[in-house]
């Protein structure tokens, strides 16, 4: 009798701390399912897209330029739309796995992933939440960064961050870094030929005007990889008008260049943000609060 009693007051004590872990954990793969849900739906609306719009678009630029357009579109808009889209799921693929790291080519310079949704550490490339900055006057003012995958930060009357400051201090569990512009001999702002002014700290740690609040990270690896995606992208296209629409090769290659700037442009940096969103609540931190005994 005591012994059924005690196992089931066993039972129930470790129900009540298991039970929020298991409902949070339940709540988080719901979520995250449901979002990458929304994101197939996505990649198969793009490939819906790309094979309606490349698949007509050829049909009544042929039937202008040409004594007639090519046969067999019915099949051919599909399978070019399949490959495109299987490319950019390549670079979906990467992105998901290091979000943030494998943008275009054109926002490598602005974009900065967000630290509190993803984790990342400053050295990760994500921005400081907030920076301390002295201004030319002396003044110290806080500066706080903004909502949203920008690097902007402003104060808490909504004041930008000024042009030249005089140093920038972060912290950094719980140890505060200095970052000063680099000077000359002289004392002057040292701009380099074709380069902003770089700020560094007394670990060496750079961040460039311009982009303060954010490390400089050299990544020459995933640099070459973007580079070689947006190559990879752009012959996709070039080949499947060429080869699948049967464009001449030169008019191949022109359209080709602007279908794939076109993506790059407007449809890649949107599916990058949805799969970054993906991954960031898959790799989302647990917090649960266990129950704690009376005194």
């Amino acid at each position: 009798m005591y012994g059924f009693e005690y196992f089931n007051a066993l039972y129930w004590y470790e129900s009540s701390k298991l039970g929020p872990l298991l409902r949070k954990r339940v709540t988080n793969v719901d979520s995250w399912s449901r979002t990458l849900f929304g994101l197939l739906f996505g990649v198969f609306l793009l490939w819906l897209s790309i094979t309606v719009v490349s698949g007509a678009f050829s049909h009544f630029l042929q039937g202008r330029i040409y004594s007639q357009p090519a046969d067999g579109f019915i099949w051919r808009a599909p399978a070019s739309g399949a490959i495109i889209t299987l490319t950019l799921g390549l670079w979906m693929m990467f992105d998901y796995g290091s979000p943030g790291i494998y943008r275009p080519i054109h926002e490598l310079q602005s974009y900065t992933p967000d630290n509190k949704k993803a984790n990342l550490k400053p050295e990760d490339g994500a921005p400081y939440p907030s920076m301390t900055v002295t201004r030319a006057d002396g003044k110290k003012e806080v500066y706080f960064k903004q909502p949203g995958n920008r690097l902007e930060y402003k104060s808490k009357i909504n004041l930008p961050l000024p042009s030249t400051p005089v140093a920038i201090e972060v912290e950094e569990d719980g140890k505060i870094s200095v970052f000063k512009p680099e000077k000359d001999a002289k004392g002057n702002y040292l701009r380099r030929t074709g380069q902003s002014l770089f700020y560094k700290d007394e670990r060496g740690r750079q961040m460039i005007e311009g982009s303060l609040g954010s490390l400089v990270i050299n990544r020459p690896g995933a640099t070459f990889l973007v580079l070689f995606l947006h190559l990879l992208h752009f012959l996709v296209w070039f080949a499947c008008l060429w080869f699948l629409f049967e464009f001449q090769p030169l008019h191949a290659f022109g359209l080709g260049a602007a279908f794939c700037l076109l993506m790059t442009l407007f449809f890649l940096p949107p599916l990058l943000n949805f799969t970054e969103t993906v991954s960031k609540q898959r790799t989302k931190p647990e917090v649960v609060s266990t129950p704690t005994k009376a005194a």
